[in-house]
């Protein structure tokens, strides 16, 4: 039905469409996902945040300034008590 030279040209297009298959497989499992990306963006700037909070508490405190730490359990209770 296919001449020789037909059936080698369909081979080698099956192989270049395999080898392009496996190769975007594996690019795309190289690739970090976009979740995993803004977690780690996040994950930093929280970290960097808590950084710039410590070293301010530590500024007031050289300063001889009384650091409050907020905590939400007692703000939970001073609203509680104060709303009766």
């Amino acid at each position: 039905m296919f001449g020789k030279n037909n059936t080698r040209w369909f081979l080698i297009l099956a192989l270049l469409m395999l080898g392009l298959r496996v190769g975007y497989k594996y690019y795309r499992s190289q690739q970090k996902l976009d979740y995993e990306t803004q977690m780690a963006n996040a994950t930093a700037r929280q970290q960097s945040l808590i950084e710039r909070i410590q070293a301010d508490q530590d500024a007031q405190r050289a300063r001889g300034a009384v650091v409050v730490v907020a905590d939400s359990a007692v703000i939970a209770a001073d609203t509680t008590l104060s709303a009766k």
